[in-house]
């Protein structure tokens, strides 16, 4: 029994020594890049293979979403190794190309490296976004990008984990110099609708929820006398936003119930305190653009 059990943690140490000597640090990687063509000689594949010293540790393959002629591929795969997730380490982001007409129209992949498990992984939400800038002070990912001849929209991003998650967004002319502070929106999504009430009167509504599901923002009457947001406030349980429209001196003016299903497909209704007639929502539109009004978060208190 003693030689067998010697046996045993011999097996055991020999697999603990294998292990750890495939637990490669971030700075023993080094790669390579190669370009696939097709059948009309345009480059549609790039393929990145990881390397510690000569050893090939993975081989990563990307499809060029707007294929290019080999002749004016040479920027296609080319890496650069920034810390796009601001953990700390080096990731990487592969360049595919153009994909539209305009200049910041481009697909970028990318691998973050996750120092728990020693190895890169493929995040979901960073290809498509377009021209990625990083501001590591805010440890946000943004993109500037054409919203007619006049007009542009940039578009917050922000990690939650690997997944790259949208934040808000902003549309600005181009000859306006002001300068949109969000330091006070907090990292948390902005949800916005805009609808209809019964189908005639138009409604902004726009809220955020945090990680306990309180949630807090503004409704807004565009076609009021006077109009101004006006706070809402409430919860979010079993997929169901419930919230109160609230008047500055304390009085509930209403009562909102949204709802979102799988396929972000928006429904809800506003109804009276008093008289408990309910008005349906109807033709909502949703996004993360921020109202001009919204410029903090109602959370923060």
């Amino acid at each position: 029994m003693r030689k067998i059990s010697a046996l045993v943690v011999l097996c055991l140490c020999f697999c603990v020594s294998v292990k750890a000597q495939n637990k490669y640090e971030r700075k023993d990687y080094t790669f390579k890049v190669t370009k696939e063509t097709n059948s009309s000689g345009e480059v549609d594949k790039v393929s990145l293979f990881a390397y510690v010293g000569k050893q090939l540790v993975k081989k990563y393959t990307f499809e060029v979403l707007s294929p290019v002629p080999k002749d004016l591929a040479e920027s296609i795969g080319s890496i650069s190794e920034d810390d796009i997730n601001f953990d700390g380490y080096p990731d990487i982001d592969i360049y595919l190309g153009n994909i539209g007409g305009g200049a910041n129209n481009t697909q970028h992949e990318a691998m973050l490296w996750n120092q728990k498990k020693h190895c890169f992984e493929v995040p979901e939400g960073y290809s498509g976004i377009g021209e990625p800038q990083f501001d590591g002070e805010k440890k946000i990912i943004f993109t500037t990008l054409s919203a007619g001849p006049d007009a542009r929209v940039t578009t917050y991003y922000r990690w939650q984990g690997s997944t790259l998650c949208e934040y808000l967004s902003d549309t600005w002319k181009i000859d306006d110099d002001k300068v949109v502070d969000f330091s006070g929106m907090l990292n948390l999504p902005l949800q916005r609708l805009d609808a209809k009430l019964n189908g005639r009167i138009p409604v902004i509504i726009a809220f955020q929820k945090d990680a306990e599901g309180i949630v807090a923002g503004y409704i807004y009457y565009p076609r009021a006398k006077n109009p101004a947001p006006i706070m809402i406030k409430g919860v979010f349980d079993r997929g169901i936003y419930d919230l109160s429209e609230r008047q500055p001196d304390g009085s509930t003016t209403g009562y909102i119930c949204l709802k979102c299903d799988e396929n972000m497909n928006w429904s809800g209704s506003w109804a009276n305190p008093t008289t408990h007639k309910e008005l349906k929502l109807t033709d909502i539109y949703f996004s993360h653009e921020v109202p001009k009004w919204f410029t903090k978060s109602l959370l923060a208190d």
